[in-house]
Protein backbone atom coordinates (compact mmCIF):
# COMPACT_ATOMS: atom_id res chain seq x y z
CA UNK A 1 0.00 0.00 0.00
CA UNK A 2 1.16 3.53 -0.73
CA UNK A 3 1.79 5.99 1.39
CA UNK A 4 -0.58 8.97 0.51
CA UNK A 5 1.82 11.95 2.00
CA UNK A 6 4.86 10.34 0.11
CA UNK A 7 3.12 10.99 -3.12
CA UNK A 8 2.21 14.41 -1.72
CA UNK A 9 5.75 15.85 -1.04
CA UNK A 10 7.52 13.95 -4.43
CA UNK A 11 7.98 17.32 -5.92
CA UNK A 12 10.39 17.65 -3.02
CA UNK A 13 12.92 15.30 -4.87
CA UNK A 14 13.52 17.52 -7.05
CA UNK A 15 16.92 19.57 -6.49
CA UNK A 16 16.09 23.00 -7.91
CA UNK A 17 12.29 22.19 -6.58
CA UNK A 18 13.72 22.23 -3.31
CA UNK A 19 15.93 25.10 -3.82
CA UNK A 20 13.26 27.38 -5.22
CA UNK A 21 10.95 26.49 -2.30
CA UNK A 22 13.54 27.33 0.53
CA UNK A 23 14.20 30.71 -1.23
CA UNK A 24 10.13 31.52 -1.59
CA UNK A 25 10.07 30.32 2.01
CA UNK A 26 12.99 32.65 3.12
CA UNK A 27 12.04 35.38 1.23
CA UNK A 28 8.35 35.46 1.92
CA UNK A 29 8.90 35.28 5.54
CA UNK A 30 11.24 38.41 5.32
CA UNK A 31 8.36 40.42 3.48
CA UNK A 32 6.10 39.72 6.12
CA UNK A 33 8.56 40.48 8.67
CA UNK A 34 9.06 43.94 7.18
CA UNK A 35 5.30 44.18 6.44
CA UNK A 36 4.83 43.77 10.41
CA UNK A 37 7.68 45.94 11.54
CA UNK A 38 6.64 49.00 9.44
CA UNK A 39 3.43 48.69 10.52
CA UNK A 40 4.64 49.14 13.90
CA UNK A 41 6.98 51.89 13.32
CA UNK A 42 3.71 53.94 12.20
CA UNK A 43 1.71 52.96 14.77
CA UNK A 44 4.08 53.02 17.78
CA UNK A 45 6.45 55.71 16.77
CA UNK A 46 5.83 57.73 13.95
CA UNK A 47 1.55 58.52 14.73
CA UNK A 48 1.34 56.92 18.51
CA UNK A 49 -1.38 54.46 17.77
CA UNK A 50 -2.82 56.17 14.90
CA UNK A 51 -5.31 53.35 13.14
CA UNK A 52 -6.26 55.61 9.98
CA UNK A 53 -2.28 56.19 9.42
CA UNK A 54 -1.44 52.35 9.59
CA UNK A 55 -4.77 51.63 7.18
CA UNK A 56 -3.19 53.98 4.89
CA UNK A 57 0.56 51.86 4.96
CA UNK A 58 -1.76 48.67 4.67
CA UNK A 59 -3.69 50.15 1.63
CA UNK A 60 -0.18 51.32 0.03
CA UNK A 61 1.59 48.01 0.39
CA UNK A 62 -1.27 46.54 -2.02
CA UNK A 63 -2.16 49.08 -4.36
CA UNK A 64 0.92 48.37 -6.14
CA UNK A 65 -0.15 44.66 -7.33
CA UNK A 66 -3.61 45.79 -8.05
CA UNK A 67 -2.69 48.69 -10.20
CA UNK A 68 0.07 47.08 -11.67
CA UNK A 69 -1.12 43.86 -12.89
CA UNK A 70 -1.91 44.01 -15.99
CA UNK A 71 1.63 45.32 -16.81
CA UNK A 72 3.92 43.39 -14.97
CA UNK A 73 1.97 39.75 -16.69
CA UNK A 74 2.98 41.50 -19.88
CA UNK A 75 6.46 42.16 -19.13
CA UNK A 76 6.88 38.53 -17.83
CA UNK A 77 5.28 36.74 -21.16
CA UNK A 78 7.89 39.50 -23.08
CA UNK A 79 11.28 39.55 -21.08
CA UNK A 80 13.72 37.30 -19.80
CA UNK A 81 11.67 36.27 -16.79
CA UNK A 82 15.21 35.20 -14.72
CA UNK A 83 16.72 38.46 -15.59
CA UNK A 84 13.42 40.49 -14.92
CA UNK A 85 13.23 38.84 -11.80
CA UNK A 86 16.62 39.64 -10.57
CA UNK A 87 16.44 43.29 -11.76
CA UNK A 88 13.06 43.63 -9.54
CA UNK A 89 14.16 42.01 -6.50
CA UNK A 90 17.24 44.31 -6.76
CA UNK A 91 15.57 47.30 -6.85
CA UNK A 92 12.94 46.19 -4.03
CA UNK A 93 15.96 46.23 -1.73
CA UNK A 94 16.92 50.26 -2.54
CA UNK A 95 13.86 51.63 -0.60
CA UNK A 96 14.02 49.11 1.98
CA UNK A 97 17.66 49.77 2.76
CA UNK A 98 16.66 53.94 2.55
CA UNK A 99 13.88 53.33 4.98
CA UNK A 100 16.04 50.91 7.40
CA UNK A 101 19.13 53.63 7.32
CA UNK A 102 16.75 56.33 7.91
CA UNK A 103 14.53 54.49 10.93
CA UNK A 104 18.30 53.58 12.91
CA UNK A 105 19.28 57.31 12.09
CA UNK A 106 16.08 58.49 13.83
CA UNK A 107 15.08 60.70 11.29
CA UNK A 108 12.17 58.62 9.40
CA UNK A 109 8.71 60.62 9.04
CA UNK A 110 5.37 58.97 7.96
CA UNK A 111 5.84 60.47 4.72
CA UNK A 112 8.94 58.43 4.05
CA UNK A 113 7.09 55.36 4.78
CA UNK A 114 4.24 56.72 2.74
CA UNK A 115 6.48 57.25 -0.25
CA UNK A 116 8.82 53.68 0.30
CA UNK A 117 6.29 51.27 0.39
CA UNK A 118 4.79 51.81 -3.13
CA UNK A 119 7.94 51.90 -4.24
CA UNK A 120 9.30 49.15 -2.85
CA UNK A 121 6.33 47.13 -3.83
CA UNK A 122 6.47 47.89 -7.63
CA UNK A 123 8.56 45.39 -8.32
CA UNK A 124 7.05 43.17 -6.66
CA UNK A 125 3.39 43.07 -8.41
Amino acid sequence: MRNPVAGAFRALSIFNFRLWTAGSLVSNIGTWMQRVAQDWLVLTQLTHHDESAVGFVMAFQFAPQLLLLPWTGLAADRFNQRKLLMITQATMAIPVLALGILTIAGSVHLWHVYIFVPVRLCGRA
